[in-house]
């Protein structure tokens, strides 16, 4: 992966580093980024960033049990632990993306975690499939064939949806570093109206979303990039100066940048992170990117 030539997909860095068996599959479309999946012990710390992103997750217990969750973004770094041992499968959507197989809003998802038989749109009939699954690679086709599904059916955006959806792809395009008044000079609608729209369907502000992705670039900048200084990090990522630079990003990993770098390279993440892409034969291995402007 490249900085600057690969697109984003939001990553949860101490999953990688802090669970066992950690893999992932990049999808990159449809508004789904990729799945995933690791094993937890009861007991263990799980650490969170912001991704501003919505999860679908699926617990696997002993004795065959399975829990399943709609997981809204948080807004800072958070510390939970793991209330069983576990293996996790994890689906997670583009960050501002909410899939049409769940009924909560972003806001209704923030900082929540959701039972997933009240969360769907669907009677949840696809869940057995799920819990029969084995492996990683039939969960994933399980998955991905009940997403692309429910998808078919999504309606154009309009009003204030397409509004909202052109905010997320201005903020993205631009790896969060546009300013709300240069969203309302390209949208013709004023400051204030796009961040009451906003804050109604996502919960928080523009603004907070485009920090978050400005973060997330720079957790991306951290595991595959090399800057020689975190000045040079903080001018690569367009961050006014490097005081605010570490701010920002302490807040969101709870360590400073200098830190999470030497961590991203004594753990080796680029080894430890074992992508694959998925391309079905439906879709002839060809990857489509993910495009957050209106079809």
């Amino acid at each position: 992966m490249d900085f600057h030539k690969d697109q984003l997909y939001a990553t949860q860095p101490y999953f990688v580093f802090d669970t066992q068996g950690f893999r992932q599959k990049i999808f990159l479309r449809h508004g789904l980024s990729h799945v995933y999946t690791y094993r937890v012990r009861k007991g263990q710390l799980l650490r969170a960033v912001p991704d501003a992103c919505i999860d679908v997750i699926f617990r696997y217990g002993k004795e065959g049990t399975l829990s399943g969750y709609a997981v809204g973004t948080r807004l800072r770094y958070e510390e939970t632990a793991s209330p069983d041992d576990a293996e996790i499968f994890g689906a997670r959507f583009m960050p501002g993306a909410k899939p049409e197989m769940l009924r909560p809003s972003m806001r209704e998802l923030l900082a929540r975690n959701i039972p997933l038989a009240e969360a769907l749109h669907s009677d949840g009939s696809w869940i057995d499939a799920m819990r029969k699954a084995r492996t990683f690679e039939e969960r994933t086709r399980v998955f991905w064939e009940e997403y692309d599904r429910s998808q078919q059916h999504t309606d154009p955006p309009y009003g204030k949806s397409a509004l909202i959806r052109t905010v997320k792809r201005l903020a993205y395009e631009s790896d969060g570093r546009i300013r709300v008044h240069e969203i309302a000079r390209q949208t013709g609608y004023t400051e204030r109206y796009i961040h009451r729209i906003f804050l109604e369907e996502m919960g928080f502000s523009p603004k907070t979303f485009c920090k978050i992705i400005q973060f997330q670039r720079a957790l991306q900048l951290l595991n595959y990039g090399d800057p020689a200084t975190m000045t040079d990090a903080a001018a690569a990522l367009g961050y006014y100066d490097q005081p605010q630079f570490i701010r920002d990003f302490t807040r969101c990993a709870g360590i400073t940048p200098k830190r999470y770098l030497r961590l991203a390279k004594e753990r080796d993440y680029r080894k430890i992170i074992a992508s694959t892409v998925y391309a079905p034969e439906a879709e002839n291995s060809r990857i489509e990117q993910f495009r957050m402007e209106d079809e």
